[in-house]
């Protein structure tokens, strides 16, 4: 690190200390005119970040009982955190986080455990998380307010170390609007659960990338002819059968002599593909 870097790393640390000394040189001891019991209780429990501000700013008596940093997006650059695109050392402050927008962790230097620990709460819309291995119930904590999930090479794990299937992390993303999972780890009946899950219908796009031939092509296609809202895109590893392969191809071909869809079609790409075909494919996809 360059003196320079040093220099404005030490600013800004500074500048959180001066805003917090700032902030508490005020604070008083106030008399409520309801009792004190429930004024706790309002400031232990507040119910959106909006009110908590707002409460913040009213009366610091709710910040004192209650210390929650506000923050819209939790990303990394260079494998280090930043908070609202501000550099931020996690370990130099007891306070909890309530995070309302985006969380984008894209270094695999970086673990979840000692930051999940210091969240208050997790709204997100958007989750990108890219090269990580996560437990199980972390993921729990971050995915289930989320609209648009990317998860690209990450491994989650249940508490006994075993691989989470696809579709136990489907079951939890229950407001999901797109998804996208490269190298899942699914079974062969991953398709047909997935099916069974009610907010599953309701999936705009659902993108999985290096899928393996354990995926069971058919139990989608079945799903796939009924399917009526959900984009689908689907791209094979290299490393699939020549049978599977033609399977693939019998499918695509079916789509494509197809004259009138009541069905949203897929995308299905693999090694081998007819380049016409696929670009055939791709216009239909999008173009419904």
């Amino acid at each position: 690190m360059d003196s320079s870097n040093k220099k404005r790393k030490a600013q800004n640390s500074m500048m959180i200390y001066f805003i917090r000394a700032k902030f508490m040189a005020k604070y008083y001891q106030q008399n409520f005119s309801i009792p004190d019991s429930i004024i706790f209780y309002i400031a232990k429990n507040p119910k959106t970040p909006a009110l908590y501000l707002k409460m913040v700013k009213t009366c610091k008596y709710v910040f004192i009982k209650n210390e929650i940093i506000v923050v819209n997006r939790l990303d990394d650059i260079l494998g280090k955190w930043r908070v609202n695109e501000n550099p931020h050392d996690f370990t130099k402050y007891s306070c909890k986080y309530w995070i309302t927008d985006e969380i984008t962790v894209s270094s695999g230097r970086l673990g979840f455990l000692p930051i999940i620990q210091k969240f208050y709460q997790c709204d997100v819309k958007d989750l990108f998380i890219y090269s990580q291995v996560i437990s199980f119930n972390d993921l729990s904590l971050l995915i289930s307010s989320a609209e648009k999930i990317c998860l690209n090479n990450v491994i989650v794990k249940h508490a006994n170390s075993s691989d989470v299937p696809l579709e136990d992390i489907i079951a939890i993303a229950v407001n999901a609007k797109e998804i996208s999972v490269r190298e899942p780890t699914i079974s062969p009946k991953t398709m047909i659960k997935l099916t069974k899950l009610s907010h599953f219908f309701k999936i705009d796009k659902f993108v999985l990338n290096n899928l393996c031939e354990v995926f069971d092509i058919d139990a989608f296609y079945s799903y796939m002819k009924k399917n009526t809202h959900t984009k689908f895109f689907l791209k094979f590893d290299e490393q699939i059968s020549d049978a599977f392969k033609n399977r693939l191809e019998l499918i695509v071909d079916e789509i494509l002599e197809t004259k009138h869809f009541n069905f949203k079609s897929p995308v299905i790409d693999f090694y081998g593909i007819d380049i016409q075909k696929y670009g055939k494919l791709c216009r239909i996809h999008y173009s419904h």
